[in-house]
């Protein structure tokens, strides 16, 4: 509270009440981002609320005293969606990090029912379901399918897609074609 402070709009010496407002970038209500803080004071007589660029000399010096006994500061949740998205990207990033640690470990060690993602050729993409691992061969199942998208190969991960293809693998050319991108993921349940 301002106390007696001349009102320019009632021509009355009046008691004045302060806000401060902290205005910020937010997306579905979650502040992202502070933007500028913005101060006004209303008569208590007249009840005519001043704005930044209205405030009068002696406004301004009370407003200063005020701030400078206790500073106006940001509070942290306008900033917790910056601090939410920030969080998201360092877990995907150690999500990222851990997957091909996963994988690697997949396709050092390969066993009975994983799954593996293959693109045969260009933009043909297919299964193969591990059947058997001994020191030094991988028995698989070869999809019956095949689909021109990555993103309909979950599709085809059914059981009734493997029927009668079957093949042998070294461990060696596994980790081949892991290094050539040719299984390009793999699943393990």
């Amino acid at each position: 509270m301002l106390t007696n402070i001349h009102c320019d709009y009632c021509e009355e010496e009046s008691d004045m009440e302060y806000n401060f407002l902290q205005k910020y970038f937010h997306l579905y209500f979650i502040p992202v981002i502070p933007l500028k803080k913005k101060t006004t004071v209303g008569c208590e007589n007249c009840g005519y609320l001043y704005e930044d660029k209205e405030f009068t000399k002696a406004i301004d010096t009370k407003l200063n005293r005020v701030k400078d006994r206790y500073p106006i500061r940001t509070p942290i949740w306008a900033f917790s969606g910056l601090i939410i998205i920030t969080l998201f990207f360092c877990w995907a990033f150690w999500q990222s990090g851990r997957h091909d640690v996963v994988e690697g470990d997949y396709i050092n060690n390969p066993k009975k029912g994983d799954v593996y993602f293959l693109n045969f050729t260009s933009g043909n993409y297919t299964t193969l379901r591990i059947d058997k691992v001994d020191k030094t061969n991988v028995y698989y199942t070869l999809n019956d399918t095949s689909v021109y998208k990555y993103t309909k190969v979950f599709s085809i991960t059914n059981d009734k897609y493997y029927t009668n293809k079957k093949g042998i693998y070294t461990r060696q050319k596994i980790q081949d074609l892991y290094k050539k991108d040719s299984i390009i993921s793999i699943t393990r349940k």
